[in-house]
């Protein structure tokens, strides 16, 4: 499995985070936005949406990001499987969609016995066997069952819920708009230059370049219409409101244990700090802050965000990237 993301994009944090807490093995490729490293064309290729983060799996690869983290909790359960009323297999989810067998007996000639499962876009187990498989005796399976899925319940429709009301607010116009004018026009520009450069070297891919160069310009008029802005505003704002809410009750978003919810919605915060907003948006609400105090002991999330964005970290983060786009542009070198 591999993941292509970049500590500084947020929706990356969001699936890092799911993949840490979960300890699901994967590849790391880090994707610089900001030197339009997404831009290339074997990235490109792969997702020309050039946005972050992407998930591959074998020939299996999302762009969603809710997507992304619902399969991750996938990879994380067992079942369990009956067969002719007396025989009861428990498997254990592989990486690559199949099962492998982790308790149970099973009374046939072929040991490395196989079967595939699927899962539908709300993570509800649907209990049949696919074409694919060799076994005649596969007719008697009579039932499949989740035996355990970690901390978060595939029922637990209030999680995913939560990730989908978190995932809702887009943090883009909000997080250009409370960047300088000179640094934000700066790396505009340097952008476009990238995409023509890209547009020219691979010439087949010329169509989906032009629509991200007119993104990048509708982008900067976007940011010109002040009722756009408020709207981003006004959308963090009641979603903390009702985070801040809903943690008069509760350790977590949902109940006292971390869930996905909490992946979605931590980096949400973290972008506040490293925007220098903490005392707007989280200080000012008392259950926020100490929720914001306690995910940030976590190992995952010093593994995933506070490695890059604590103290000494977060200038040395920024910094070595300005370095890299000045001395790119000036060289031309795009």
């Amino acid at each position: 499995m591999q993941l292509y993301h970049h500590p500084c994009s947020l929706n990356s944090q969001k699936v890092r985070l799911a993949l840490e807490e979960k300890g699901v093995d994967y590849t790391s490729f880090h994707v610089n936005p900001i030197l339009g490293k997404n831009m290339d064309s074997s990235f490109f290729r792969m997702n020309t949406s050039a946005k972050l983060p992407v998930f591959k799996n074998g020939s299996h690869i999302i762009f969603d990001t809710i997507e992304t983290i619902l399969y991750v909790l996938y990879l994380s359960f067992t079942i369990e499987i009956c067969i002719a009323k007396t025989t009861r297999i428990v498997f254990m989810v592989l990486g690559n969609g199949f099962l492998k067998r982790i308790k149970g007996v099973l009374y046939y000639s072929d040991s490395s016995f196989f079967c595939k499962i699927f899962v539908s876009r709300t993570c509800v187990l649907i209990g049949h066997i696919s074409e694919y498989d060799t076994h005649p005796e596969s007719r008697y399976i009579e039932r499949i069952a989740v035996v355990s899925v970690g901390n978060d319940s595939f029922s637990n429709q209030e999680v995913i819920e939560w990730m989908q009301k978190i995932q809702q607010w887009n943090p883009k116009y909000f997080t250009l708009l409370h960047i300088p004018d000179k640094h934000r026009l700066y790396v505009s520009k340097f952008i476009r230059k990238v995409v023509i450069a890209r547009m020219a070297e691979s010439p087949d891919l010329a169509s989906a370049y032009h629509s991200k160069l007119r993104e990048a310009y509708e982008t900067e008029e976007k940011l010109k219409n002040a009722d756009l802005v408020k709207r981003s505003t006004e959308s963090l704002v009641q979603l903390l409101d009702e985070v801040e809410t809903k943690l008069n009750d509760t350790t977590y978003i949902v109940g006292d244990e971390f869930t996905m919810a909490d992946a979605t919605f931590v980096p949400v915060l973290a972008r506040l700090v490293l925007l220098g907003l903490e005392d707007e948006y989280i200080s000012c609400r008392p259950n926020i802050a100490d929720y914001w105090g306690l995910v940030q002991q976590r190992p995952t999330y010093k593994k995933v965000i506070g490695k890059y964005f604590n103290g000494w970290r977060k200038k040395k983060t920024l910094i070595n990237t300005w370095c890299s786009l000045h001395i790119r542009n000036l060289l031309k070198r795009y």
